[in-house]
């Protein structure tokens, strides 16, 4: 009853109002889980079962074929899926941290410089610098990043020559690794903006006595700065995690190779893969005959695909369970600002 006024809670229309309030709250978080429990209940289901009309909300007979996916693949699914959903599971984490690994450091050092270190009149200037990738559209950038993948560090379709001679720069070909992903991704303007909110809320009195004390700079930070600023780096942590996770089309801008893709990828690729074959038809994935049968065995159709999009959503879920005490701090941080 915090949301409502002390004096009158035993009024009958206020208590009326609240639990109104509590039903559509509640409905809410009912239509939100719907969608979880029908993904749940379809990877435990037999294919022939969940192509079946009218769907059940429970198997009759189920079945982890379609979990077996994830560490081992038959010689019969390897026609259709080449690589254990393991394999692109382990590629986006690999992405995803290796991205927040760089990207984390580099931009909330760039947001210090930028609210303590630098003063004057290169200060504004550096500060539209930073930020000033916020006003470009993502795919504006497209198109330079692809060939800067490709004859890293010069975003051209081919390296200049040194100066006076016919001889090239030396290159660097980061274009279908993890690097492609990982390395354009090491700095965001938008946690740039978030650090910097946050530096400068705090005084520069306390940094000052540290500077008196002979603290050097990076102690500073790593003494001071850092343990005061756990609310917004678990903020900017969290967006960081979200957005590199779900990053769908960079990675299919840059990445080909099927033993590196990302999770996001491996889903596309394989619901196409299961459309071609016939898999999620209902009239040709129920027919006789013998190969088909045995792929919709292997949970090779819409259980196997909800498996997928499962490990897709849960390492999101679990980030925000593990920091919601930090992430809570941070939006009071940001609606202070």
């Amino acid at each position: 009853m915090s949301l409502f006024p002390a004096v009158g809670r035993k009024d009958f229309r206020l208590r009326v109002s609240w639990f109104a309030l509590q039903a559509f709250l509640w409905f809410g978080v009912f239509m939100h889980l719907v969608p979880f429990y029908i993904m749940m209940v379809t990877s435990i289901t037999p294919a022939d079962e969940a192509m079946s009309m009218p769907p059940k909300l429970w198997p009759s007979h189920p079945t982890l074929a379609a979990w077996n996916l994830v560490f081992r693949i038959s010689d019969v699914a390897k026609s259709v899926l080449s690589q254990p959903l393991s394999r692109y599971f382990l590629n986006s984490l690999i992405m995803t941290f290796g991205t927040m690994f760089l990207s984390i450091p580099v931009t909330s050092l760039a947001a210090y410089a930028s609210s303590k270190l630098i003063k004057g009149r290169v200060a504004k200037p550096l500060f539209i610098f930073f930020v000033g990738t916020l006003m470009l559209p993502g795919i504006v950038s497209l198109i330079p990043s692809f060939l800067l993948t490709r004859n890293f560090p010069f975003p051209l379709p081919v390296a200049p020559n040194i100066p006076g001679t016919d001889i090239p720069f030396p290159t660097l070909r980061i274009w279908n690794t993890y690097w492609a992903v990982i390395l354009p991704a090491g700095f965001s303007a938008g946690n740039f903006l978030l650090f910097k909110g946050y530096f400068d809320s705090i005084p520069d009195s306390i940094i000052n006595a540290a500077r008196v004390d002979g603290g050097s700079e990076f102690n500073i930070f790593r003494r001071i700065i850092l343990p005061m600023s756990i609310p917004v780096y678990a903020v900017v942590a969290y967006f960081e995690f979200g957005g590199a996770w779900e990053s769908y089309l960079w990675p299919l801008v840059v990445i080909q190779d099927s033993k590196i893709a990302p999770l996001t990828l491996a889903i596309r690729r394989i619901s196409d893969a299961f459309v071609a074959t016939g898999t999620t038809n209902p009239q040709s994935a129920l027919g006789a005959f013998a190969q088909m049968a045995d792929l919709i065995a292997q949970g090779l159709s819409w259980n196997g695909l909800m498996v997928l999009g499962l490990l897709q959503a849960l390492p999101v879920f679990i980030f925000f369970i593990i920091a919601r005490e930090y992430l809570l701090k941070g939006v009071k941080i940001q609606g202070l600002k």
